[in-house]
């Protein structure tokens, strides 16, 4: 994946990305924040042209795609048990329309535990248990034992069933984890 991250002004933030953008979809697109590091809260919308690639795992992609994007807000909270919110609303990788609520937890190396929760306009009929998109995740940097931090990281999400619906792409590049990192480092 390659990402081109550029600050525009002090709280304009705009990346684009390109490439294999997780390990079932490829595919360009790029992601606004606005972001102020005074501020709780901050607000995105995100954009991607994906292609679902072949099973095996090379360069080559099937004949699916998908114009996927969220609006999302995203809000910290400092007070006694600080944590992370994120709403999105917007198209998901199967086509259904919907809302995801996440609430996650980050610590100072750069772990972060988070549960969340996907609700689309695919039927319970179609979707099954529980008739949305619901589970818990973590992600543990790469260099966790080390001094200099660097965007890589191990990512794992439990859901109760792996269905179409409510599927976000699951890009390791996100841009307010970026200038998250960039505001840590000064």
């Amino acid at each position: 994946q390659f990402d081109y991250l550029k600050t525009t002004s002090k709280s304009h933030h705009i990346m684009i990305s390109a490439g294999i953008l997780e390990d079932m979809f490829a595919g360009y697109g790029f992601e606004y924040l606005w972001f102020n590091p005074k501020n709780r809260y901050a607000i995105g919308f995100e954009a991607f042209d994906v292609y679902k690639r072949d099973y095996a795992m090379r360069f080559g992609l099937q004949e699916y795609s998908n114009v996927t994007g969220h609006l999302n807000f995203y809000y910290r909270n400092y007070g006694v048990i600080p944590f992370d919110a994120k709403v999105s609303y917007g198209e998901y990788l199967a086509g259904d329309i919907g809302g995801t609520f996440e609430i996650s937890r980050s610590f100072k190396n750069g772990a972060r535990f988070g549960i969340f929760a996907s609700f689309t306009d695919v039927s319970s009929t179609q979707f099954g248990e529980g008739s949305f998109d619901k589970g818990f995740y973590f992600r543990v940097p790469n260099d966790l034992f080390s001094k200099k931090r660097s965007r890589g990281s191990t990512n794992l999400a439990l859901r109760s069933m792996t269905r179409d619906g409510g599927q976000k792409l699951l890009n390791d590049g996100a841009l307010i984890d970026a200038m998250r990192m960039r505001i840590s480092s000064r």
